[in-house]
């Protein structure tokens, strides 16, 4: 899937870059799980650009960790979907420690468009 060797999946196992998944059933063909393949694809991707392993390592690491911290925070600031004022926004929680304000997101030709809404307008709104 990634055009990367059995040879060089199982050296970069060995170095600590990448982990298959342990096995049960006594196969010494080796599993990995999404997050490896992409780690794996992502470090193949550096190599042909030319980079050393190291580099390419390093590089994996640095994207892999930027992509969790922001599926973090997009996991813990959705709150949904909503129509607000006849169109439909991303509910991304509250913008202030108060709770007093949610911060919307929505599209508006191609730019995505923020939105500080009270919480007492939208409240008052949504009993119209």
């Amino acid at each position: 899937m990634t055009n990367v060797s059995t040879r060089q999946l199982r050296y970069w196992e060995k170095q600590g870059y990448v982990t298959s998944i342990e096995r049960d059933d006594c196969q010494e063909t080796r599993l990995y799980g999404f997050r490896a393949y992409i780690k794996v694809s992502i470090i193949k991707q550096h190599l042909d650009d030319g980079e050393s392993l190291h580099e390419a390592v390093l590089s994996a690491n640095d994207q892999l960790e930027t992509v969790s911290v922001m599926q973090h925070i997009i996991k813990k600031a959705f709150q949904g979907f909503e129509k607000y004022e006849d169109e439909f926004v991303v509910n991304l929680g509250f913008f202030d420690e108060d709770e007093t304000q949610l911060l919307y997101a929505s599209i508006d030709g191609g730019k995505v468009k923020y939105k500080l809404v009270s919480v007492s307008d939208k409240n008052a709104q949504s009993k119209k």
